[in-house]
């Protein structure tokens, strides 16, 4: 709360000043300029002397009062800026980025927190007064940063960017860099906040993720299928090359514009009708086969339908397979082991006769091992030598078991092709014997899975990241069971703000630990919840084990883990924040009431200098103000009416030429002596005080113009009046107050 003025004191001051500057003045008559004695001066006064000196004693005594009240509202905006110094140097000390302020002079710094320190490798005395440039050169980012800062000192404005740059350790670190203005650029602000913020632990995981949507982007659109992903009401959400082929139509016209059930026609045993009992219309099984309408007329198509876990969304694969079905149909009757193959077939289909030991392959095959059917002649040998060296001896043992002990072929194995690259195969085959029991055909499928395997690597590195990014986060992150609240995993951070340890939470609700500090902000997330199926960024209170109130940042979705409903939450202790927030809040709204009180006081100072300036003008006397270079800065409207010309003429012009230009270089040559001005006829005193010495250096002077003719002195003759010097400046009869202006 703002302490009101002490106007006693003030009033006594200017009382003093008032008293003293009186007595002095009379003194001063009665001393130097020879005059009556003070017993005098005050049992016979001269009403005009006393008035003229209690005027300019009052006048002085307003003048120092002010000056008091100004000192005293000055001390009081000090300290509250001092309180304010140190609430931002403890901003400073408490926060996570490494901040430091720079001067804009030198780039030096002027003060800097302990984050700034580590990542330097400085000590608090190394770093005061060091070059930014310097330490920035040793990153290689000088140019940048440096450039960076002196926009932000010319335009005043707060800017940002982001870099990275090797660390000692070798690898990238990323960092937000954001430069802020200190102070405003019509008052000279010398001062840059620098902050940066180390952002490697979220550009890594970005780029991770970047480089994974990239390969399942690869896989999805050159896998050789029609493929499209499918949302719950049947939409195209997206479709890659194969399906914009086999439909004849452009991605534009397809995605979220087309439903995939308007190209597919009638769908076969190993489909799916709208009249089968426990199947929802429309809704395919997981491998099918079905007419499809394409550009190119109507198709025969295998497709495959997966639901994507998590999601509502579904992926559909066609496999063109109208050739198979008429090489089927044509050849059904003449070969039944081809009818064989053609059931199991699935990509590439091949036929060894173990009598005459040749092989058969279809072109699928040929594309598979990426050779020429018009010169690469196939065999066993030659397949067994494309085969890992790695999984050779397992391949040669299943299809010994499949010929000779008559076991089931099912084999998934790498090959290696010509060019040194490795695919992944899924055989399956069945052998033909004749009626003594002697193998003579082993017919099968080769199907490249290798899509299939990076794609569930890809899916076990990024459920490894997750478990990684869900430990080593400094969010607390907890999975809690949707239908009755139990946790089920808790991450190290939960652990660090709550107290509690993974064994006292696992299998326990947030109810029975009493977490929740406001049970109204509990109904409010499960409201948010219930309506939205997400929280973002919900102010929350959490009692922890201590007892302690902890303020979070809380956000939450629902999401389907190890097969059932479950909500990860994740929140942000920002307690210290929070209480900062408010502390500066208040430290805000103290200063503004500080400076609405200075602005007044200044309002009023300028109201006393107006006032001051009128009274001026109504004295008839000439007073005019030089400056320390000898030029008119100010003077009274008799200068005006005197000279005849305007204020925007006398201003600004040379004093003393001025004063010889309209008659009165005589007078200046006798200070205090009373002469005839021929061009008016009337009598003039001339006196000219010099100010005392500024604080820079810079002096000032006061010519004062008194207009004798009305009280004649002329009728006994121009006699001068007493002139004693008192250092340096001409005394009269005429007292003078000097105002600082």
């Amino acid at each position: 709360m703002t302490k009101p003025l002490n106007w006693k004191r003030h009033i006594g001051v200017a009382l003093a000043f008032v008293a003293i500057f009186w007595l002095g003045d009379a003194l001063l008559d009665a001393t130097l300029m020879r005059r009556e004695p003070l017993w005098e001066q005050i049992h016979d006064p001269n009403l005009y002397e006393i008035g003229m000196r209690t005027f300019y004693a009052a006048l002085l005594g307003i003048f120092f009062a002010s000056l008091s009240i100004v000192c005293e509202r000055g001390r009081k905006v000090e300290t509250a800026l001092r309180h304010s110094d140190d609430l931002s140097q403890i901003f400073l000390d408490s926060s996570r980025d490494a901040i430091c302020v720079v001067r804009t002079d030198d780039y030096t710094i002027a003060n800097c927190n302990g984050v700034f320190l580590a990542n330097f490798a400085l000590t608090e005395e190394e770093a005061l007064g060091a070059s930014l440039a310097d330490l920035v050169a040793r990153q290689g980012l000088a140019d940048q940063i440096m450039s960076l800062i002196s926009e932000c000192a010319c335009n005043g404005t707060p800017l940002n960017c982001e870099i990275c740059y090797r660390a000692e350790d070798g690898r990238n670190r990323y960092e937000d860099i954001s430069v802020h203005p200190i102070g405003e650029l019509e008052q000279g602000g010398r001062r840059v906040l620098f902050v940066a913020r180390d952002i490697t632990v979220r550009r890594t995981a970005q780029e991770r993720l970047e480089e994974s949507e990239a390969r399942y982007r690869a896989i999805f659109e050159d896998t050789g299928t029609a493929m499209a992903i499918i949302l719950p009401d049947g939409t195209l959400q997206m479709v890659n090359r194969g399906f914009e082929a086999v439909t004849g139509l452009s991605r534009a016209e397809l995605e979220g514009k087309r439903v995939w059930t308007e190209f597919v026609g009638r769908c076969d045993s190993d489909g799916i009708s709208a009249q089968e009992e426990g199947v929802l219309p429309g809704v395919p099984r997981r491998s099918f086969e079905v007419r499809f309408c394409g550009k190119d007329g109507v198709r025969t198509m295998a497709g495959n339908w997966s639901v994507i876990e998590g999601t509502e969304q579904s992926v559909l694969s066609l496999v063109d397979i109208s050739a198979h079905k008429e090489v089927e149909e044509a050849l059904r009757e003449s070969r039944a082991t081809l009818a064989v193959a053609q059931r199991i077939a699935r990509l590439g289909n091949w036929d060894w006769d173990l009598g005459s030991d040749t092989l058969t392959w279809s072109d699928e095959m040929y594309r598979i091992y990426d050779v020429d059917p018009a010169t690469f002649v196939p065999t066993h040998e030659l397949v067994l030598q494309a085969v890992h060296p790695e999984d050779r001896a397992q391949v040669i043992r299943a299809v010994n078991d499949a010929i000779y002990n008559r076991r089931a072929y099912h084999k998934d194995y790498r090959i290696v092709l010509a060019n040194g690259s490795t695919r992944t195969l899924s055989a399956r085959a069945e052998v033909t014997y004749d009626a003594l029991g002697r193998p003579l055909h082993m017919v099968g499928t080769a199907q490249d899975i290798t899509w299939r395997i990076e794609a569930e690597q890809a899916l076990r590195n990024s459920e490894e990241k997750f478990s990684k990014a869900f430990h080593a986060s400094p969010d607390s992150i907890v999975i809690t069971r949707a239908e009755d609240g139990t946790y089920i995993d808790v991450n190290e951070a939960f652990q660090e703000i709550t107290g509690y340890s993974r064994e006292e939470v696992i299998g326990r609700t947030s109810t029975e630990l009493m977490l929740w500090a406001d049970s109204d902000a509990r109904m409010v997330m499960l409201k948010l919840l219930n309506e939205h199926g997400h929280v973002r960024n919900l102010d929350v209170r959490f009692r922890v084990k201590s007892g302690e109130i902890r303020e979070l940042l809380w956000s939450a979705d629902v999401i389907e883990y190890q097969g059932e409903a479950c909500l990860i939450a994740i929140s942000r202790d920002v307690t210290d924040q929070r209480q900062m927030e408010r502390e500066l809040l208040e430290s805000d709204a103290r200063l503004y009431m500080k400076h609405e009180e200075l602005k007044n006081v200044f309002h009023q100072m300028e109201g006393i200098r107006r006032e001051w300036e009128e009274i001026m003008d109504c004295i008839s006397d000439l007073f005019i103000l030089a400056d320390q270079f000898g030029k008119i800065r100010r003077f009274n409207r008799a200068v005006e009416t005197f000279t005849g010309m305007a204020h925007r003429d006398i201003v600004g012009r040379d004093c003393l030429a001025f004063l010889e230009e309209h008659g009165l270089k005589e007078h200046l040559e006798s200070p205090g002596t009373e002469l005839l001005h021929k061009p008016t006829g009337k009598w003039f005193v001339a006196k000219r005080h010099a100010f005392p010495a500024e604080i820079d250096g810079s002096a000032r002077e006061v010519v004062i113009i008194n207009d004798t003719t009305t009280i004649g002195r002329r009728e006994r003759g121009a006699q001068p009046l007493k002139d004693v010097p008192a250092q340096g400046q001409p005394s009269g009869s005429q007292s003078v107050v000097t105002l600082k202006v």
